[in-house]
């Protein structure tokens, strides 16, 4: 095709008052020319991107294709190009402005379908007026003229447009009003997919109150990128982007400006050399106050406009329950499929199939015992039609098949069917059906990754394409009605499952940040530092933080955050190790309670007098030689299903970094996760694997290494203990499951009272019948 032609249309005001505002302010603060070149920047979205993850043909009964997209609303266009590929019909070329391209309403051109010769596939590029293109948009494509239904070479005409085609923009910083009602704009915008970069700037001696208000923030731009990630780091002066200032008087960053605080203070301002970026301060003239400005950004209470608001006070929030993570599909109810997914995609009002990925994200401790079931309560709405071959459902659940079949009204129905029509002397009217079905899904289906999707189809069986195309295109309201629909009172139920799962488990910390998002607002978390952190050590306290929020939706409100000196204070609660050799005391203190040596820690620990063994430790120092005949004994007690961890170590001088799981030295059932490494710069390698998809799903059991070439290498062993409770008959089995002679044990100590008390029972009955005999 190529292109036609096509006169400019007139805009209305409004569709201009945008782009004036923008030049103006542009002109305002000289930010024309090479300066603004070199902050542009490119923004290519594939269709794939936009929703078209396949192939669309444009054909009769199905003319255009629409694509929504929405742009980041600090930033404007500069130049917009559309670049098509697309595969026509034969029938097709020669045809003058046979495809039409729309955005927003307004035509931008018509495109000529070359005459063939012998090639089909084609590529064109549309210059696109910038002025088009708003925050919302939408993209169409369609035939400029309608195919006739009743055409005979109706079905030779076709576009089939390529999911690579694709939107290249080049965008432009826009400068934003120093406004609070504009956050989080300029730090996190929903409209941009890229991963979000955040940078808290933070005075290198900052209290343990500072650190945790940080955490806080961290973990609420964590609950808003959702699936993009956020990577925060921590710097002690100001970045060249848009940064987040958090201080008290005491905990000044360097070489900051503070604004006037009078209280907790929440302000926004131009960055001071940087016109188009933003600072957002945060402050207290003591650490009550930042916390409670924090919690007032966080909440979103905050006054509706001005630059500054002045919090006086904030009202408490109620505590949070287990397992209640916005995020997470509760698992205490039934849940009804229009609480996962609008009610809108429950619906297809055409021939195409109805396709709903019901998406959920579950605790990772729902345990898979044999006998639990999810049930799922299925409600569903079809048409049939005298030449339909009737529709067919499909159920899937995390990619396994659950079910395949025919929905078919039976013979009765059928009868019925034509009996209304006849009554009605419509024969090719749609009659509406109900069905109901019930499953029962396995748990143990849903494994640690937290993220299930429950898969429906709705495949209806249709006439030829003429006739389909004209069913399509009448204007009756009474084919108005979908074609098929799920109700949304339709359930799934996850209540059945208790929660447990045996530890340490990596693979669940990596996906949900489990067992500390047990508690969404992490109350019974606590995250040590060393005595003297670094800027990586806080890069990846920040970093875990927003990995969190992800997992809950939820800010980390209650997280303590505490130095290695003063671990006891929070030996209660679950405990997140941050360090690297040398500079966290605690991998040495603990060394012989994990699954992994740091060297430098060992050394200093050897260097250590030894202190008396811990009541209730069974474990033996790893260089213990133990006989085969004791070492089978101990198979035929408890059976292993992984080999026994040697002490592992960080080997060599490259840099590396290790993920380690264990019971907590202070407290019994209470989870260590270590994050350590060779060198302070090495501790990025774990937090750049667990924003990494690909990698995230390698890290697992009780120990994952990583190297700086990204290479993750995970070791598993049996669980010493577990989290969460079962009920007490579960749990004698499932304590029995791997320990056969304690089993065969109990079965024969079972087998003996049995028969002790059936010997008394049968003694008394002779003694009954003797005494009757010899009265």
């Amino acid at each position: 095709m190529t292109k036609k032609p096509h006169a400019t249309p007139a805009r209305p005001a409004h569709r201009l008052a945008r782009q004036a505002v923008v030049t103006l302010l542009a002109l305002a603060l000289g930010q024309t020319g090479s300066l603004a070149a070199s902050q542009d920047r490119d923004l290519v979205m594939p269709f794939s991107q936009l929703g078209q993850r396949e192939a669309v043909m444009l054909k009769r009964g199905h003319p255009r294709q629409r694509l929504p997209f929405a742009l980041r609303a600090d930033e404007m266009v500069a130049s917009a190009v559309l670049k098509l590929d697309l595969v026509q019909s034969p029938m097709l070329a020669g045809r003058a402005g046979a495809l039409e391209v729309r955005l927003n309403g307004e035509v931008v051109t018509r495109l000529d379908a070359p005459k063939a010769s012998g090639k089909t596939s084609f590529s064109h590029t549309v210059p696109i007026d910038p002025r088009l293109v708003l925050d919302q948009n939408e993209l169409t494509l369609q035939l400029a003229e309608p195919v006739d239904c009743n055409d005979p070479d109706g079905a030779g005409l076709w576009a089939q447009i390529s999911p690579t085609s694709s939107l290249n923009l080049v965008m432009s910083p826009l400068p934003l009003a120093d406004d609070l009602s504009l956050l989080p704009a300029p730090f996190f915008d929903p409209h941009d997919p890229r991963r979000n970069e955040l940078t808290l700037v933070l005075s290198p001696r900052a209290s343990n109150a500072t650190l945790q208000a940080a955490g806080h923030v961290a973990s609420w731009f964590g609950a808003l990128s959702a699936y993009r990630g956020v990577r925060i780091q921590a710097r002690d002066r100001l970045p060249g982007g848009n940064a987040i200032v958090l201080a008290t008087p005491e905990d000044a960053p360097v070489g900051v400006v503070l604004p006037p605080m009078a209280g907790a203070t929440v302000t926004i301002a131009t960055h001071p050399e940087q016109p188009q970026r933003k600072v957002l301060y945060l402050l207290g003239r003591n650490s009550e106050e930042l916390r409670r400005a924090a919690d007032a950004l966080v909440r979103g209470q905050l006054p509706g406009h001005g630059s500054t608001a002045l919090i006086d006070r904030l009202t408490e929030t109620a505590p949070r329950q287990a397992w209640d993570a916005p995020h997470w599909t509760p698992t205490d109810r039934p849940v009804r499929l229009d609480e996962l997914v609008p009610a809108a995609s429950l619906n297809a009002h055409d021939a195409r199939p109805l396709a709903v990925d019901v998406q959920m994200r579950l605790p990772p401790d729902l345990f898979p015992w044999r006998e639990r079931k999810v049930q799922v309560d299925l409600r569903l709405r079809y048409e049939a039609r005298p030449d339909d071959g009737g529709a067919m459902l499909r159920v899937r659940f995390n990619g396994e098949h659950q079910l395949d079949e025919r929905l078919d009204p039976g013979m009765a129905g059928r009868w019925l069917d034509n009996l209304q029509r006849s009554i009605r002397g419509e024969r090719d009217e749609a009659l509406t059906h109900s069905a109901r079905r019930s499953l029962r899904i396995p748990v143990a289906t849903l494994g640690t990754q937290s993220h299930a999707h429950l898969g429906l189809t709705v495949e209806h069986s249709v006439g030829d394409e003429a006739t389909e195309c004209a069913r399509e295109s009448r204007a009756d309201a009474a084919l108005d009605r979908p074609r098929s629909a799920i109700d949304g009172a339709s359930t799934i139920d996850f209540s059945g499952a208790p929660h447990f799962l045996p530890m340490p488990d990596l693979a669940a910390f990596a996906n949900t940040a489990h067992p500390y998002t047990r508690l969404a607002d992490l109350a019974e978390t606590a995250v040590v530092l060393p005595d003297q952190p670094s800027r990586e050590d806080l890069d990846a306290y920040l970093t875990l933080m927003g990995r969190a929020g992800e997992a809950t939706g939820l800010s980390a409100r209650l997280i303590q955050v505490v130095h290695a000196r003063n671990v006891a204070q929070v030996a209660g609660r679950d405990l997140i190790v941050i360090g690297s050799a040398g500079n966290q005391r605690l991998f040495a203190d603990w060394a012989t309670d994990m699954p992994f040596r740091d060297l430098a820690a060992v050394r200093a620990a050897e260097a250590t007098p030894a202190g008396p063994p811990r009541a209730g430790s069974s474990l033996l120092p790893v260089d213990i030689a133990l006989p085969n005949w004791l070492r089978w004994l101990g198979t035929l007690w408890q059976r292993e299903e992984h080999p026994a961890l040697h002490a592992l170590a960080f080997r060599g001088s490259d840099p590396q970094a290790a993920l380690v799981g264990f019971e907590s030295p202070l407290s019994a059932n209470r989870s260590v996760v270590g994050l350590m490494a060779t060198t302070p710069a090495a501790l990025s390698f774990i937090t750049d694997a667990l924003l990494d998809g690909s990698r995230l799903s390698q890290i697992h059991g009780h120990v994952t290494l990583f190297d700086e070439s990204g290479h993750v290498t995970a070791y598993s062993a049996d669980p010493t203990y577990a989290s969460g409770d079962l009920p007490w008959l579960s749990w004698i089995r499932w304590k029995l499951s791997d320990r056969p002679v304690l089993l065969w044990t109990v079965l024969m100590l079972a087998i003996l009272v049995l028969s002790g008390v059936i010997y008394l029972l049968l003694q008394r009955h002779a003694m009954r019948r003797h005494a009757g005999a010899s009265s």
